[in-house]
């Protein structure tokens, strides 16, 4: 059985692999093909590092600043399929020293302060948050996005897309407008917003989206395979705010980003944590092509969402990255990629990854168990059974 996807476009990367299927499949020919809901030789595997020390590692340094081609280099390294570079403007990540206010500090292109640690990285901690009044929203009207903001993708761009055996999918990070409100003002004060002045907050949630709509553009002109949308909504068992008020305050705009996105040719991967299962619905009707990270331990069902939205999403994750990845037992690893294969590999539109990324807490050997099993029982023809964790041929 093999899903229709009348809104996932191949754009044309993926013909070749349809005509010569004998030939070696690269690894973002195998992203493209899950966006496309076709099968490759296996199922592509993707996660995000926010790891320093797994940097360290493989090249050698940690890469403090989240620099596109040393990310493009240690996925390869790796033996992910693709990678995840933000712009420089992403909120909350930390800056190159110049920019820095202070030993352990700084203050990013909207005026927000944010500390750092050494728990934090990749991102800082927002401690000097500017008041949602008319002056920021006066900052985030007059906010340009510099060719200097999407360097890091273009170089990540380059080192990806080789052309040769190679290359990998590049996805390029950004934000919308709840995760940039919510980070650079606070959850409390957008909450305050809602009922105090709403007029305002939606005109800051237009300017912050016509901000980050026209980054997208760019990024999408500059070739990247998929904007990856950090743009969290949820928490433990249901959304930041109520999903009457989401609907009210931020989902219009963000369907009209998607469709702008859309429209210039490019895919959009929706990254949010926590439980967001109230809005599946408003968001099936956006122009989405991967949701992410599907949370377990925050209530994601993952077969609900296979089931009803498996025809329009490319799903990408949901493997336990609180507890099973952190596990001393290397089965738990194991039980868990069969299970996620299980529920959500028909049809294609599957992408391997856990539900929130390699973060510090997972032990090295751990990531590199995740992603060999990964790739061994996602080899086609799959061999997972409905009652056996069942093992494939290893995979490239």
């Amino acid at each position: 059985m093999r899903f229709s996807n009348p809104l996932t476009k191949c754009k044309g990367e993926c013909d070749h692999i349809m005509r010569e299927p004998t030939g070696k499949v690269t690894s973002r020919q195998r992203i493209l093909l899950a966006f496309a809901h076709e099968q490759a030789d296996r199922i592509p595997v993707f996660d995000v590092v926010n790891n320093p020390e797994v940097f360290s590692q493989y090249l050698g340094y940690q890469n403090p600043f989240s620099a596109g081609a040393p990310t493009v280099q240690l996925a390869r390294k790796l033996g992910l399929d693709a990678a995840m570079v933000p712009v420089s403007s992403y909120t909350g990540l930390i800056p190159t020293k110049e920019h820095w206010t202070g030993p352990d500090s700084f203050k990013d292109f909207f005026g927000v302060g944010y500390t750092v640690s050494d728990s934090s990285w990749p991102l800082g901690i927002a401690v000097k948050e500017p008041t949602l009044d008319e002056r920021f929203l006066h900052v985030i009207r007059k906010a340009n996005s510099l060719p200097i903001d999407i360097q890091s993708v273009q170089d990540a761009i380059a080192a990806a897309h080789t052309g040769d055996s190679e290359e990998l999918a590049l996805f390029a990070g950004i934000r919308s407008a709840f995760s940039f409100l919510t980070i650079s003002g606070g959850l409390v004060a957008v909450s305050l917003l809602i009922y105090e002045d709403p007029d305002l907050l939606h005109e800051l949630v237009e300017a912050a989206t016509d901000y980050w709509t026209q980054v997208g553009l760019r990024l999408i002109e500059a070739g990247a395979d998929a904007l990856y949308v950090a743009n969290d909504m949820g928490m433990n068992g249901s959304t930041l705010i109520s999903p009457t008020h989401l609907r009210e305050f931020f989902l219009p705009a963000f369907a009209r980003q998607c469709a702008t996105w859309r429209e210039a040719g490019g895919r959009v991967i929706l990254h949010s944590c926590g439980n967001i299962m109230a809005i599946l619905s408003d968001l099936s009707q956006m122009a989405i092509d991967g949701l992410n990270n599907l949370q377990s331990h925050a209530g994601m069902d993952i077969e609900l969402v296979k089931r009803c939205y498996g025809a329009k999403w490319t799903i990408i994750g949901n493997v336990d990255a609180t507890t099973v990845m952190t596990s001393i037992r290397k089965e738990d690893i194991e039980e868990a990629i069969v299970s996620v294969i299980r529920t959500a590999s028909e049809g294609g539109g599957l992408i391997l990854a856990t539900d929130h990324s390699f973060h510090k807490g997972i032990p090295l050997e751990n990531v590199i168990h995740f992603i060999q099993k990964a790739k061994e029982l996602g080899t086609y023809p799959l061999r997972v059974s409905a009652d056996s964790p069942g093992m494939a041929g290893g995979g490239a």
